[in-house]
């Protein structure tokens, strides 16, 4: 009984040492073909045969990780796609190169293999040039400023003239008076032609903001936040500049009249009948004919505007729409509309007027008055304050169209209508006298156009 107990258990030891080299024990002498190629421990082969793949485009094998698939070559092995030559049991083989690139771009290994994601832009920083054209609001009230009517106590008669033809030694004197008057009806005389401060009318055109200015231009940087595709959101600094213009403010049209009086003389004698050498004496009643032109301008008023600075500071939004115009790569054009308010500093506004007057004798003998004026020196006339420099509400609505030139910068064209709220006129003394002041001038309604380049951050 011993014998055999001895000879059982002598057989399962053999047994059991021979299984050993199978799972990573010292090498057997047993000759199996599969063992005389997988040399190395059992477990960790078969892991790496389990998450092995033939090419690059096959799935990753269920079960494994990303990190322990391993791309197989023709070996030893026998089939195409068996182990890499020279592989290192018991370690993940990687793959690398074009691999790794394939892996990318296949649906059935890019779920368990996605690379890092192209972070999109949110910020972009933009530069704005522009001119603006104003198509509303009047920079002059002349119901509210009725103290700058330029043509009142405007005297025609102050710049009568006259013209002498004739010596008492010819026997006739013709003097030829030329004056401005309102138009007289019926026969008129001399007194009626001088007199003071009289003429037909005075015209005051309204003066917009655009006769004042020329077009402002402007300059404006910001930056822009990307919400998503279709929105952004952006704040902007301006400055606008415009130079001043001089422009006719008030005219006045009258009747230009020509009064000649002729004044025959004859040799005075003395007592005796005799005559006095070198004297000469009125004889008889002089004779006086009249004319004249009616309803010429004879005068005009004219401002001469400071230069305009603005400041501006706004906050709005955009909205794209679909491209209207595809190409290669970047180059897409992209509608969109977009709206902004703010706050503008405007600087204060002055003027100076001057006068041209007409000369009555040249325009009356020419039958025009074009080309016959000459200025009126105004020494020392001290500028007017028409409005304090003050702060003023501005909002805009635009559309335009954004050029993507490449990935980083673009292009857009806009235009729209701007409104700035009216402003406070300085305080004054009106017509009447009375001391006025808080009274607001018109809304400026102006129509922008604005070339705009965004770069991305």
């Amino acid at each position: 009984m011993r014998l055999g107990t001895v000879t059982l258990s002598a057989t399962l030891s053999a047994a059991l040492l021979s299984g050993c080299s199978f799972i990573g024990g010292q090498p057997s002498s047993y000759d199996a073909p599969h063992a005389k190629h997988r040399g190395g421990h059992y477990g960790q082969q078969f892991a790496g045969n389990r998450c092995q793949i033939a090419n690059p485009r096959q799935a990753i094998p269920r079960g494994c990780r990303p990190e322990q698939v391993t791309l197989g070559t023709s070996g030893q092995f026998g089939a195409q796609g068996g182990f890499p030559q020279q592989p290192q049991f018991g370690q993940a083989q990687f793959t690398n190169g074009a691999y790794g690139n394939a892996a990318g771009q296949t649906p059935a290994v890019a779920h368990n293999t996605v690379g890092p994601k192209k972070k999109k832009p949110k910020l972009r920083g933009s530069l704005s040039l522009g001119v603006e054209r104003s198509v509303g609001g009047e920079l002059i009230d002349y119901g509210i400023r009725n103290d700058l009517n330029p043509a009142k106590g405007y005297n025609p008669q102050d710049f009568n003239e006259s013209v002498v033809t004739g010596t008492p030694a010819d026997g006739l004197v013709s003097t030829v008076f030329y004056t401005a008057n309102a138009q007289i009806l019926g026969p008129a005389s001399h007194a009626l032609i001088t007199r003071p401060e009289q003429y037909e009318r005075v015209t005051q055109p309204s003066i917009s903001f655009d006769d004042v200015w020329s077009s402002p231009a402007s300059v404006k940087a910001g930056l822009e936040y990307i919400i998503n595709d279709n929105t952004t959101v952006f704040a902007n600094g301006g400055y606008s500049y415009a130079e001043g213009n001089q422009g006719t403010v008030s005219t006045v049209q009258a009747t230009l009249y020509r009064q000649q009086i002729d004044q025959p003389y004859a040799p005075a004698v003395d007592s005796a009948g005799e005559e006095i050498p070198n004297v000469f004496v009125e004889s008889g009643i002089p004779q006086s004919n009249i004319t004249f032109d009616s309803n010429r301008q004879i005068a005009s008023f004219a401002y001469d505007f400071s230069d305009l600075e603005r400041y501006d500071l706004e906050v709005g939004a955009r909205r794209y729409f679909n491209p209207i115009v595809k190409t290669q790569g970047y180059r897409t054009v992209t509608p969109f509309v977009g709206a902004s308010v703010g706050v503008s500093h405007v600087n204060a506004v002055d003027f100076t007027s001057s006068q041209r007057q007409v000369s009555y004798a040249d325009a009356f003998e020419t039958g025009t008055t074009v080309g016959n004026e000459y200025d009126i020196a105004q020494p020392g006339v001290a500028a007017t304050r028409l409005y304090d420099s003050q702060w003023l509400p501005q909002g805009q609505l635009n559309v335009g169209a954004e050029w993507q030139l490449t990935p980083g910068f673009a292009l857009a064209a806009e235009t729209g209508v701007r409104i700035q709220g009216g402003r406070d006129y300085s305080d004054f003394t009106d017509a009447t006298g009375n001391f006025v002041e808080g009274r607001n001038g018109d809304t400026n309604v102006s129509v922008p156009v604005t070339l705009r380049g965004s770069i991305n951050f």
